[in-house]
């Protein structure tokens, strides 16, 4: 359950695309055993345009009468409810697509709860299969930093165990858009998946969306902004053109100048603590450092965290060895319009004029991109 937070992460992709609607037609009864003595339920909506849950409601429930009912906005296949408890852990995630909802909970085996509508049990069996591969791309993670600096044959085929399960699951994420029956559902699995697969695969599922939901105005919405950034991100090129410069403190608060690295082939590497696919992406971007730091290649990691203490705890954590800074301002940092940043992870490759030669490399483009340089 643990990963379900990031399902609010992933729909902050989709601003603009918030359910307003503040009728309170929906029922959701909850039932739930082995709670706390005395607590609160709250039934949240999630908005969608990355500002904080709306409390819909909230009831007063025991250990021995752990019913309760609460009541939210009209009925909306396209719109994500929470459930949340005052004292007891775990977000449980409703899709209120009909008049009531029955959620069952038993909180000594939270990943075993019930839910009565169609469209929640589509969006549970999502989460089922993406945390089935997340903990297995964790544990495959493990082994890779197990093997340290060294360059064997044992680590290359752990990275290649790795890079094989995080592109499965990108796949994984475009079926499930492609073949749910529930357009939130589809939301968000194609935002996840915009994190760990090509606009070229994603933009024929963009489509069949607006196919499959024709008077759907959030998926006429998504569709346009999703196809808009892409025609941006054409548009805004960087590729054969110098660095924007910049100046960030790094983890001691020194300030660090980009074009204080001229002289270098440099890897400036989007990336942020809290960033799911990012931490999945460091264990490569830590073997091309190990490979390639001789031959007058350096990388400078630039956060998008706000707060120092994770960031520097990833930064160990994660055996990221190289020059790190950031200005903690999560997405208001000065580089995110710099670099027109869209989403983490996120790179570019500068020549020693810095001149950006590639960007967005990823797996073992990373890895090829720097071969072909230092052959």
């Amino acid at each position: 359950m643990k990963n379900l937070v990031f399902i609010v992460l992933a729909f902050l992709f989709i601003s603009t695309l918030g359910c307003k609607e503040r009728d309170s037609n929906i029922k959701v009864k909850v039932d739930m055993v082995n709670g706390s003595a005395k607590q609160y339920v709250y039934l949240d909506l999630v908005e969608l345009d990355g500002v904080a849950p709306t409390v819909f409601d909230s009831v007063l429930i025991d250990k021995e009468n752990g019913h309760g009912e609460l009541r939210g906005g009209k009925k909306d296949p396209e719109a994500l409810y929470r459930i949340r408890f005052q004292k007891d852990q775990g977000d449980f995630f409703i899709v209120p697509d009909q008049d009531e909802i029955i959620l069952r909970i038993d909180i000594k085996k939270p990943d075993l709860y019930t839910v009565s509508s169609s469209g929640s049990k589509d969006l549970k069996s999502l989460l089922i299969g993406f945390n089935s591969r997340i903990a297995s791309i964790d544990s495959i993670r493990g082994v890779v930093q197990s093997f340290g600096a060294a360059n064997d044959s044992g680590r290359v085929r752990a990275e290649q165990t790795y890079m094989k399960t995080v592109s499965e699951t990108g796949m994984y994420l475009v079926d499930v858009a492609r073949t749910t029956p529930t357009a939130s559902v589809a939301l968000y699995a194609l935002t996840m998946a915009k994190n760990n697969v090509s606009d070229t695969l994603v933009l024929p599922v963009v489509d069949g969306l607006s196919s499959r939901f024709p008077n759907s105005p959030r998926i006429y919405k998504f569709s346009e902004i999703y196809k808009s950034m892409s025609n941006v991100k054409m548009e805004s090129e960087l590729v054969g053109k110098p660095a924007p410069d910049f100046s960030l403190p790094d983890v001691n608060g020194n300030m660090i100048e980009l074009k204080s690295l001229r002289g270098k082939y440099v890897l400036i590497d989007f990336w942020a603590s809290w960033c799911r696919p990012c931490r999945m992406e460091n264990p490569n971007v830590v073997q091309a450092y190990q490979n390639f730091r001789d031959k007058n290649f350096v990388i400078l990691g630039v956060s998008l965290d706000k707060e120092k203490e994770p960031w520097l705890e990833a930064i160990k954590n994660d055996k990221l060895d190289w020059l790190q800074v950031s200005d903690l301002k999560f997405w208001d940092s000065e580089v995110v319009p710099l670099y027109k940043i869209e989403g983490i992870p996120y790179n570019v490759l500068i020549d020693p004029d810095g001149i950006v030669i590639a960007k967005e490399l990823r797996g073992s483009a990373l890895q090829d991109k720097l071969r072909s340089i230092f052959k």
